[in-house]
């Protein structure tokens, strides 16, 4: 576990920890399957797993391997025309992340999402302003351990139990435990209690104001 201590920054998963974005992430598999030619599964198979980058999550539902460049791409396209459109802010997350900026706290991303997908929404959203940096996948393949460890040098982080990172689901926490980091995870989002209970994370907040109360203590 990370020794507590004074905050450097703080990083941020975005679905599921910033936004509620489930409804245009389902709808872009479901475009992205029948792209390639597939029936989609029901939407609660679309929603039972929010969180790994979207080439995983496909071929994990059967999309074969040499069609995944063509239904990655078509997810993408979907996505940036209507799916980040159906995102909505977690009630006190803009609160939150101005009274961050107030207090001078550097905050980044760490998401699944491609960097320039996870820019997208958060301008569409009107977030871009609190970031110090932006970051997610650089590549399908790339773990979240890896995107927290770039996120960290993207911020210019030495001392990464000095850092915190916000998410929901387990890739969030054991990431973070991986790099040395204070994970914190979120109860709103899309990972389960039993999950993030088996996560073991070093705190668990039931709302945004809560990691303000975590800074503060």
């Amino acid at each position: 576990m990370a020794s507590p201590g004074r905050t450097s920054a703080v990083i941020f998963d975005i679905d599921g920890t910033l936004l509620d974005s489930a409804t245009g992430i389902v709808a872009g598999f479901a475009a992205a399957i029948r792209a390639v030619g597939l029936q989609p599964p029901p939407d609660s198979v679309l929603r039972s797993d929010l969180g790994p980058p979207v080439g995983l999550f496909l071929a994990s539902l059967g999309v074969p391997e040499q069609l995944l460049p063509e239904a990655v791409a078509a997810y993408r396209s979907f996505y940036l025309q209507y799916g980040m459109q159906q995102a909505s802010l977690y009630p006190g997350v803009d609160d939150l992340l101005h009274r961050l900026r107030q207090l001078r706290f550097p905050l980044g991303t760490a998401t699944a999402k491609r960097t320039d997908t996870a820019l997208a929404i958060l301008v569409e959203h009107r977030l871009d302003q609190h970031f110090t940096v932006v970051n997610g996948t650089q590549g399908d393949q790339l773990s979240k351990r890896e995107t927290i460890t770039r996120t960290l040098e993207l911020l210019g982080c030495t001392d990464p139990a000095t850092v915190i990172m916000v998410g929901d689901r387990h890739s969030d926490i054991s990431g973070a435990r991986a790099c040395g980091v204070r994970a914190v995870a979120v109860s709103w989002g899309y990972g389960s209690s039993a999950e993030l209970e088996l996560a073991q994370p070093d705190h668990l907040i039931h709302h945004p104001a809560g990691l303000l109360d975590l800074l503060h203590g």
